[in-house]
């Protein structure tokens, strides 16, 4: 049941991500309203510390490789936005305050998930 549940809080977490990225331009499918602005960063460690807990090294990786990735790629994506609006290629409809907070929040949580897939890989150490 616990990898269910963790499934679920990614998946939230993961959309609300999204939506915040679109919010912007007019583009989401979804308002971006308080609880998107929780569900992002809340959704998606909640989700990652339910799917790794009790799993073994190899499950770690995997989900911290598909977490940490779409995180940093969310991440990624806000970066360029905001640069091309400061560019002036894109215009947004709204404050583009959503994308500072998709990038520093898919950084930083993106980054812890993405250095925790080689958890248990090390040596042992010596006594």
């Amino acid at each position: 049941m616990k990898p269910i549940i963790g499934v679920i809080f990614q998946f939230i977490g993961l959309v609300a991500g999204v939506v915040l990225l679109l919010n912007p331009f007019g583009m989401a499918p979804m308002a971006a309203g308080p609880l998107m602005w929780f569900a992002f960063p809340c959704g998606c460690v909640a989700g990652h510390l339910l799917l790794i807990s009790g799993s073994g090294p190899r499950e770690v990786r995997l989900v911290s490789i598909i977490t940490g990735g779409a995180l940093l790629l969310l991440a990624l994506i806000a970066t360029v936005a905001q640069f091309m609006i400061s560019g002036g290629v894109l215009i947004p409809a709204s404050d583009s305050f959503s994308l500072w907070f998709v990038a520093s929040g898919g950084f930083v949580l993106g980054g812890m998930a993405w250095s925790l897939r080689d958890f248990g890989r090390g040596a042992a150490p010596k006594a």
